[in-house]
């Protein structure tokens, strides 16, 4: 499929309500997983549902980047993805909001594999990766308009709450650790500025693509 048919089927699998599209979302996203780098950076290869000593990480983007000098830093960007179904805040009380528990889920095992990566030797001899190169990349779990489960609550206060939340853990642990929270809406529209605009990458880093190590995304119990 072009990344055009790519993208036109990731959205008609986010927008299915009925049942989880995790799996079928991490394979779509396999494929143009490129527009979770920077624009710094080149795409070597995306191992994917890697079992480490303590389970199996979802994504490993492998990425090279021209540092002073000229010299290429390899790094390895962990994401943890979670369905388009879920919610990623719930409405607790009147004036507070908590992350659901596929969010606290995805956030623990995104700390998790990070730090079972760094300490896996014989993965990183194979991957030429150095242990302090293992940077989180992020959590992708809902969408926009399910960002909050509102427990009955009105929708406006429980969106406001949600933000809230939001807003503190980007201040107190995101932000400090670089760590993204994307909705499957937001891959969507990056996706889309990629593609149709005149910001897409200078050449095509997909070409650095290793399909040798790139694998179908499985989801895990």
């Amino acid at each position: 499929m072009s990344d055009e048919e790519i993208l036109n089927t990731l959205k008609q699998q986010i927008e299915i309500t009925d049942s989880k599209t995790e799996i079928k979302c991490g394979n779509l996203l396999l494929q143009i997983s490129w527009i979770l780098l920077t624009k710094s950076h080149n795409l070597t290869y995306v191992p994917t549902e890697q079992r480490l000593s303590g389970g199996r990480l979802d994504f490993a983007v492998i990425a090279e980047s021209e540092q002073p000098g000229g010299y290429q830093l390899r790094e390895a960007y962990i994401w943890e993805l979670k369905a388009p179904q879920y919610n990623l805040f719930e409405v607790k009380t009147g004036n507070h909001a908590v992350p659901s528990k596929e969010l606290y889920s995805a956030e623990t095992q995104l700390f998790h594999y990070c730090y079972c990566l760094s300490k896996d030797y014989r993965l990183l001899k194979i991957w030429n990766l150095s242990p302090e190169n293992i940077k989180f990349g992020g959590v992708i779990i809902g969408r926009d308009n399910n960002f909050v489960d509102l427990k009955g609550k009105e929708e406006i206060l429980g969106k406001g709450l949600a933000i809230e939340a939001n807003n503190v853990r980007n201040i107190y642990l995101y932000n400090p650790l670089s760590i993204k929270l994307w909705t499957w809406d937001q891959v969507i529209k990056i996706a889309e500025s990629q593609l149709y605009s005149h910001k897409k990458y200078d050449g095509d880093p997909r070409k650095a693509i290793d399909p040798r190590v790139s694998e179908p995304y499985e989801m895990i119990p």
